[in-house]
């Protein structure tokens, strides 16, 4: 068999098997005079090493595409020594996922334009690179989407789409009231993730100010009582992070003026 006839169906088994990262490097790593060092079997522990990279990344980026993030946020680039009520070691602890895997929930309170939002997002990235399935969505969106299960009776089937994700992240809960059809259907996700999966929660009132969006005093309870139990909360005060970095921003360009 000549050399052409053996690449020829290496390349069409490597297309069966679907290994795509081997077929790429199998004849440059073969060609390499470090090769012949490490033999066979690291020749092949190279090969594998390079596939199975390849396949995490495209994973990485599958599970980022599939959470929907409104755009992109990272831990790394949060400016903790503005807002000292943020506990910079405690939020990249939960961003090792532990809480998740227990089936935990976290709550960020605090009021408007403290980092919130900016927190979230990054917990959700770090924990889609560490292979957690994440779904962000506004408890508004939410919400609707939601409610529009419920009319065209498949809220059973939405809410069991919805557990397939390890961590929803509902942001600006309490910023509108809902209708008390919305309420309904919301109680009753955060009932159904109940100890089975996990959510992260963003609010700019205090839990006493619940009623205000969901309207039934007992309904917000026994929901309070859910997210509540078994829950990492952090309340976040301080000035706006977003005013400050918008005056650093003015002040900056007026004395490069």
């Amino acid at each position: 068999m000549n050399a052409s006839m053996q690449t020829a169906i290496i390349e069409s088994y490597l297309k069966v098997l679907r290994l795509p990262a081997i077929a790429r490097d199998y004849q440059r790593l073969a060609a390499d005079p470090q090769t012949a060092q490490v033999g066979c079997l690291g020749y092949l522990q190279a090969l594998l090493e390079g596939e199975v990279a390849q396949r995490e990344e495209r994973a990485i980026g599958e599970r980022l595409r599939r959470a929907r993030f409104p755009y992109a946020k990272r831990l790394e680039e949060f400016d903790f020594s503005v807002l000292p009520s943020v506990p910079k070691t405690q939020i990249f602890e939960v961003a090792q996922g532990g809480f998740v895997q227990r089936h935990e929930n976290l709550l960020l309170v605090g009021p408007s334009g403290v980092g919130k939002t900016h927190l979230l997002l990054g917990v959700g990235r770090a924990l889609c690179l560490r292979g957690f399935r994440v779904l962000f969505r506004t408890a508004a969106a939410l919400a609707t989407e939601l409610e529009a299960a419920q009319r065209d009776l498949r809220l059973p089937a939405a809410l069991a789409s919805l557990r397939r994700y390890d961590l929803v992240l509902v942001d600006e809960l309490g910023y509108l009231p809902f209708s008390p059809l919305a309420a309904e259907v919301l109680f009753q996700f955060f009932a159904d993730r109940y100890e089975r999966a996990s959510v992260a929660v963003t609010s700019n009132l205090e839990f006493a100010r619940w009623t205000e969006v969901f309207g039934q005093e007992r309904m917000t309870a026994a929901l309070l009582d859910r997210l509540v139990h078994r829950s990492v909360i952090l309340v976040l005060s301080g000035e706006s992070y977003r005013f400050r970095q918008s005056l650093q921003r003015q002040q900056e360009g007026g004395g490069a003026g």
